[in-house]
């Protein structure tokens, strides 16, 4: 039955109108806790990836922002078992983790990059796309003292210096990932098993989260949309986030949840 039910949700991606449905409804319901998590269990979706009180650690980004490496790289350091809230891409779980005073990363990518690398892999458009990472990042701004943000390089380049100020931030101990080639080779290794197994075929190659050049060739035939006339405001309204909650020496964005 769980082998049925994985299929299901991945058959999504392959019905390219269902699929921009479905993120049109995350991307409104996505905002709101109550509403998100009653529409994602009577989806059957898995609860384990869920925020709950018992949660140790919440890693929430928009896709394509080293989700995937994040929540393995962590794994990969611990010595003990972590319970992990992940991958739903949504801000319900961290307004959620921040209610419940829950540790939490947020994941962020600069815009253009994270927008070509999801239109690459899933059928959605490069508008829905910018207006799917606006309705995330604005809405988790409003808890930018609930949680530390780890950037696409910082994650990439040196997670266990992300992961450091995770335990300076809120009096944690978890186990500091060791950047180095070993360990990364493994977190992809694990990355690929996983693409694998869930798509077979020759259908994973778009969907594994690591670099190749069979994807940058793809991403030169989606990049003319980004630069069109037409995406000026978004792309405006998006980058102006990014910097927002990026700079170190931000302001308090409108209706900011105070910190505790």
């Amino acid at each position: 039955m769980e082998v049925i039910e994985k299929r299901l949700v991945f058959q999504a991606s392959e019905h390219p109108a269902l699929f921009r449905l479905e993120k049109n409804l995350q991307i409104y319901a996505g905002r709101y806790p109550a509403l998100f998590f009653s529409l994602y269990r009577l989806k059957r979706g898995d609860r384990r990836r869920i925020v709950s009180p018992d949660t140790q650690l919440v890693i929430e980004g928009f896709p394509r922002s080293a989700n995937s490496f994040a929540r393995l790289a962590f794994r990969v350091a611990q010595n003990e078992k972590v319970s992990i809230a992940h991958g739903l891409h949504v801000p319900a779980q961290v307004i959620r983790a921040a209610q419940w005073e829950i540790p939490t990363l947020v994941l962020i990518r600069k815009p253009k990059d994270a927008i070509l690398s999801f239109v690459l892999r899933d059928p959605i458009s490069v508008e829905q796309g910018l207006k799917y990472y606006l309705s995330f990042y604005e809405t988790v701004e409003k808890y930018r003292d609930a949680y530390v943000l780890g950037l696409f390089e910082e994650v990439t380049e040196d997670f266990g210096e992300v992961i450091r100020r995770v335990n300076d931030k809120f009096g944690t101990a978890f186990s500091l990932f060791r950047h180095d080639e070993e360990n990364v080779n493994n977190v992809f290794a694990r990355l690929e098993k996983n693409i694998r197994r869930n798509h077979g075929g020759t259908s994973w190659e778009p969907k594994v989260a690591r670099p190749s050049a069979a994807k940058e060739r793809m991403k030169e035939d989606v990049k003319y949309d980004l630069e069109s006339p037409e995406r000026k405001r978004l792309i405006a309204e998006v980058e102006a986030v990014y910097d927002r909650l990026t700079s170190p020496m931000r302001e308090p964005a409108p209706g900011e949840q105070p910190s505790r």
